[in-house]
């Protein structure tokens, strides 16, 4: 099927095109000129409209094919983004999978980048399931991901590491007040879940909380913050822990 040439051909058509049809000219008039040959008006006409014949459809030809050429580029250079994307994320939420998030978690660290590690689990993701089915499960899920991102903002990595767990790697400044972001949290997570679901059914998230310093390693930060997190599940019924 006939496609007509974008601007991008049409106009490198017609520079190249008039660049070949002033030097074909210059250099045959030059010619003439200093051999001291006259043309006549056939000639002449020939010289001049030549030109054209020949660079507009080699100029078309090539300009068309360097613009596929180009698009085939642009097109692999994003799918190659997706992909990387992809192997990145979560494919659930769209957060980051835990190989990533321990890949920047230990650089981090490495560069002395002061900040803490928030964990955070569903409460009652078995009983939902249960419940509701899995579908509903995986709403709460997503919930989950969509307050953490939702309370904690751009400036903080967010990871799914588990069925039901998630971290996020905050700077200092936004850590302050850990008991208010996990009521926000909790909040944020039951509307969004009700709007997936539209279930009455309220939602809630235990958190871990651990200060980091240079070295400290991702396997050992997270222990501390889980042992802390199940145990007071496990003790004090589904409070909130810092592990400071």
């Amino acid at each position: 099927m006939f496609r007509w040439p974008s601007r991008f051909v049409l106009k490198r058509t017609a520079t190249v095109t008039l660049i070949a049809a002033a030097m074909s000219i210059s250099i045959s008039t030059g010619i003439r000129v200093v051999l001291g040959i006259e043309a006549d008006t056939v000639t002449v006409a020939v010289r001049i409209v030549l030109p054209f014949l020949i660079a507009i459809p080699l100029a078309l030809i090539w300009f068309t094919h360097l613009e596929r050429l180009e698009k085939s580029y642009r097109d692999l250079l994003k799918h190659t983004a997706e992909l990387t994307r992809r192997a990145s994320a979560d494919p659930l939420t769209g957060v980051l999978n835990r190989r990533s998030f321990v890949e920047h978690f230990d650089l981090a660290q490495e560069r002395g980048a002061a900040g803490f590690l928030l964990i955070a689990d569903v409460d009652y993701l078995k009983s939902i399931n249960d419940r509701f089915g899995h579908p509903a499960g995986d709403a709460a899920i997503m919930a989950t991901a969509a307050a953490l991102r939702e309370t904690l903002g751009p400036q903080s990595l967010i990871a799914r590491i588990g069925g039901d767990e998630f971290c996020a790697f905050l700077p200092t400044e936004t850590a302050h007040d850990v008991a208010a972001l996990n009521l926000r949290m909790n909040d944020i997570a039951t509307r969004e879940f009700q709007t997936r679901t539209g279930l009455d059914e309220e939602m809630s998230l235990t958190l871990g909380y651990q200060s980091c310093h240079r070295g400290l390693t991702f396997e050992a930060a997270i222990a501390r913050a889980d042992k802390m997190l199940y145990g007071s599940k496990r003790e004090r019924g589904l409070k909130l822990v810092s592990a400071l």
